[in-house]
């Protein structure tokens, strides 16, 4: 079972996340925010089935939502960041790393 490991990054101001994989809420949390040093507010992850994913990134108080597509086969990391009022993924099969 592949691991899925989502990053909060840029942006976070104190914000509700929710993360949906497959249409189930795996994650939720309140007042998630950047700290500006590192570039990093929070983090999660969990092992999922092999094979196609839909990862929905919700922020509700803002209204802004992303859709990422993957096909989990081996560990994926996702950084999300808010930007310009958009949420930005980018996906990597390598660990982000923080100072």
């Amino acid at each position: 079972m592949p691991l899925l490991h989502v990053a909060f990054q840029e942006g976070f101001d104190g914000d509700t996340v929710v993360v949906r994989v497959n249409g189930k809420e795996i994650f939720r949390k309140d007042n998630v925010k950047t700290r500006l040093q590192i570039g990093y507010a929070d983090s999660f992850e969990n092992n999922f089935n092999k094979g196609p994913a839909t990862v929905d990134i919700v922020l509700p108080s803002k209204s802004l939502s992303e859709t990422v597509q993957l096909q989990l086969a081996a560990p994926t990391y996702i950084g999300v960041s808010i930007q310009q009022d958009k949420i930005n993924c980018r996906i990597s099969d390598q660990p982000f790393g923080y100072v």
